[in-house]
């Protein structure tokens, strides 16, 4: 995987693209870039970028694509990521990928696949504790080729980082708006997989066991089995 190593982790939400891309940047020694990391950024640092991005939501606006871009080009020229690096997310659609080209070129693009009954038990069974937001999920997935058991506290109902109680369901994870979302992603960035196979840099990863998927993951991109993610 030498010398290829700018990469998007693309699929669907609850896939688990964000959490292969954390444990796996690190072993690649490159930086997972996620567009709302940056939004999160520059609203905390109060940027002028910051302050246009919460003018948005304040007025419960999408951030236009165009600062989107902006934040992600500032990104890209940073140190940490002229080795590569890993887009989690982003682009979002195929208008965005399109201004992207301008900017940036990607080596290869990976497709987490999974069906929409696994994402839907996966995000509606995500659980977050309140206080330290420490994430729990009380899916048991035990279908076929498809083993993912639950992440559940040490003990019932009690945070195992900070020993809060209120472990709870976010609103974005009820069911009515995890299927919302799936929605989204079909009609919006769904459309990005024929656009990257178009470019022949597509390669597609059939999730069927979570992060035991990893060693497979691993193999793809040329990282040896022993190292520890």
């Amino acid at each position: 995987m030498a010398g290829r190593l700018r990469m998007m982790f693309l699929g669907p939400p609850g896939v688990g693209k964000g959490t292969y891309a954390t444990r796996i940047a690190p072993k690649l020694n490159i930086p997972t870039i996620s567009t709302g990391d940056l939004v999160r950024a520059e609203i905390k640092q109060n940027t002028e970028l910051g302050k246009k991005i919460k003018d948005y939501s304040s007025q419960g606006k999408l951030v236009p694509d165009e600062i989107i871009l902006t934040m992600v080009r500032q990104r890209l020229q940073q140190t940490d990521a002229q080795k590569g690096y890993i887009l989690d997310g982003f682009p979002r659609n195929v208008s965005q990928a399109i201004e992207f080209d301008k900017i940036a070129t990607l080596d290869t693009v990976f497709n987490f696949e999974l069906p929409d009954w696994v994402l839907v038990e996966k995000l509606s069974g995500r659980r977050v504790c309140d206080s330290c937001g420490t994430g729990y999920n009380i899916a048991d997935i035990k279908n076929g080729e498809y083993v993912m058991p639950p992440l559940l506290p040490k003990v019932d109902s009690t945070c195992d980082k900070c020993g809060s109680d209120k472990i709870i369901q976010r609103a974005d994870d009820t069911l009515e708006v995890v299927k919302h979302r799936l929605q989204v992603y079909t009609d919006e960035t769904e459309p990005l997989i024929k656009y990257y196979a178009d470019k022949g840099i597509l390669k597609s990863f059939h999730v069927k066991k979570g992060l035991a998927d990893l060693p497979r993951i691993n193999a793809m991109l040329g990282i040896q089995e022993d190292s520890k993610l």
